[in-house]
């Protein structure tokens, strides 16, 4: 009996040393992070946690921009002279061991989905906070929030930014106010990519509305959101940076103006998707956007509010819609959006003289100085 005691004794010191170590290690990461010096970035081992999936023809579009998305910022981070390793927060099983002993400096963080499912986004962040391995982009409660519309759209309210008039269900029988003004707007309420966004998403009359909405909670399976539709021009904001030190980078303004009488103004899944023969793909971008300076100046000072009031990090993008009486409205910020080379962000980039891996390395050293101004979790800290 003693002796076995005596062996459990030593087995546990042993476990705890091995930890200690484990724990010094993960700490040395940030510490590292918080003292690197400028010329020394380019030597740090960067990690891509990012979603990988199989080609299969259209039926997993989205999965192929994400697969395609995290492939180029590796081909950026390397010719900008980093060291790159993938983790896939789709593989099956999880690849939490190899996430916990990553030899990896810092994680460039763009997974949208964990287990498939783009509800669980924000915990990929968490892992990240929890293995102490620093990295890019927004913190999980930034993401978690900024998946739920309507919470979103009660946080703007509450600080006074401008946003369309709305209501929200949860259950198929919940009473939908009867002020809101015809055309509306019926969207999944946490859903990205416009999934369950169509033309019959904007509704005339209230038996088009009962319609939507059965289309959202029985098909779709979430709440649904009911906005005024703004029926004018539609302004996605780039913004880099963190607190007071942003850039906001050349707006883009959709151009509509050649889609079918028949069609909406908007972005349903199809116009995001698009094939060559679909009439969304004749949506054109005017970048940078040919506004007024002080309706400009305007949505600058919303997007920022709407940014910091989110507690969004190193980047994001803020959806706009303006009236035909020159009002802008915020619709959302995606904390997360797509920075492929062609997409929107890294495309207003390239307006001030960023190429892809100068956008790429920016984000890099956005996070390194977030890190060096702010103690790791403070995003927890500040929410006590």
């Amino acid at each position: 009996m003693a002796n076995n005691n005596w062996d459990q004794h030593q087995n546990g010191n042993g476990n705890r040393i091995v930890e200690r170590v484990r724990k010094k290690k993960r700490a040395q990461k940030i510490d590292k992070i918080i003292k690197i010096a400028e010329e020394e970035i380019k030597s740090l081992h960067i990690g891509v946690l990012c979603n990988i999936f199989e080609p299969k023809g259209k039926k997993n579009l989205v999965e192929q921009d994400l697969t395609a998305i995290g492939k180029g910022i590796q081909k950026a981070l390397e010719k900008n002279g980093h060291k790159v390793t993938f983790f896939d927060l789709n593989h099956n099983p999880l690849p939490l061991k190899k996430l916990q002993k990553a030899e990896i400096d810092m994680m460039f963080n763009v997974c949208e989905r964990v287990n498939d499912c783009s509800l669980l986004e924000p915990h990929a962040a968490s892992l990240l906070d929890i293995f102490e391995i620093p990295y890019t982009g927004s913190n999980p409660q930034t993401l978690a929030l900024c998946i739920d519309k309507i919470r979103v759209k009660k946080l703007l309210n509450f600080h006074g930014i401008p946003t369309p008039n709305y209501d929200y269900i949860y259950n198929i029988d919940d009473r939908i106010r009867g002020d809101l003004k015809f055309p509306l707007i019926v969207k999944p309420a946490n859903t990205d990519n416009s999934i369950g966004i169509t033309n019959d998403s904007v509704v005339t009359n209230w038996e088009q509305l009962k319609k939507q909405v059965e289309y959202v909670i029985k098909k779709i399976k979430r709440p649904a959101l009911i906005e005024e539709f703004i029926d004018g021009d539609e302004i996605d904001v780039s913004i880099i940076g963190n607190d007071k030190e942003l850039t906001v980078l050349p707006m883009t303004k959709w151009d509509f103006s050649k889609l079918p009488e028949n069609l909406w103004h908007i972005f349903p899944f199809e116009a995001k998707w698009e094939e060559e023969d679909s009439p969304y793909y004749d949506i054109e971008a005017e970048r940078p956007a040919k506004i007024g300076k002080r309706l400009e100046e305007k949505i600058k000072k919303m997007a920022t509010d709407t940014y910091n009031i989110l507690d969004c990090h190193d980047y994001g993008r803020v959806e706009i819609r303006v009236d035909k009486e020159g009002n802008p409205f915020v619709l959302e910020l995606n904390p997360n959006p797509s920075i492929g080379e062609e997409d929107c962000v890294p495309g207003a980039g390239e307006l001030i003289g960023m190429d892809y891996p100068t956008f790429i390395e920016t984000v890099v050293k956005l996070a390194i100085q977030r890190y060096k101004k702010h103690p790791p979790y403070y995003h927890l800290q500040s929410s006590v």
